[in-house]
């Protein structure tokens, strides 16, 4: 049975998907008033959705400006940033690989799927979306639940793009060939495959 999402949860949500969709642009200036109309909430739900969007580093607060949506880091940030999250994945990966176990397993094979569905529809912000959830699940798996608040920062803050690759087919190839290794707790083969999916 699905678990119903708070009104504040499902605006922190679409709005989220909105700024890594790109229907809302680097920039732009988000008012609570309007989003409330929009919505058809109260400020509340609207300003709590601005203040988590900010810790997640989508969102940022501007004297005389409000609230904007974040640019995405320059190409040498971005570099950095992507190496750091490597290194976050890489490390959990290492240490918990030979210790996970088949419900660990099969909690990652259903976001694989998800995310499968995602790439077949072509739905930007549900492809990143199911990606974060992937690679998370196999954070939590390996043990590495203390790391993962350093790591979602980083991530907001890579705005995901596949421009590299070719279509959404090879994003899910990809990922299930990250799977496919953790599966067989072949841990060189999973570090070489994040680093592959890392950019």
């Amino acid at each position: 049975m699905p678990i119903s999402r708070t009104i504040r949860e499902q605006v922190t949500g679409q709005l989220r998907d909105e700024v890594v969709g790109g229907q809302l642009a680097p920039g732009s200036v988000l008012r609570e008033a309007e989003l409330a109309a929009r919505f058809g909430v109260s400020r509340g739900p609207i300003r709590d959705a601005f203040l988590q969007l900010s810790n997640e580093g989508y969102l940022a607060y501007q004297p005389n400006r409000g609230v904007t949506v974040r640019h995405p880091p320059d190409q040498a940030d971005r570099e950095f940033i992507a190496a750091l999250r490597r290194q976050i994945e890489g490390h959990v990966t290492a240490r918990g690989v030979p210790s996970i176990d088949d419900s660990s397993l099969e909690d990652i094979r259903s976001l694989l799927v998800d995310l499968q569905i995602a790439c077949n529809r072509g739905d930007t912000a549900a492809v990143r979306r199911c990606d974060l959830a992937f690679h998370e699940a196999i954070l939590t798996a390996c043990g590495g639940q203390s790391l993962i608040p350093a790591w979602k920062q980083l991530c907001s803050r890579m705005a995901f793009s596949y421009e590299r690759l070719s279509g959404y087919k090879d994003v899910y190839t990809e990922h299930e060939k990250i799977f496919r290794d953790l599966e067989s707790r072949d841990a060189d083969a999973l570090r070489e495959g994040l680093r592959a999916n890392i950019i």
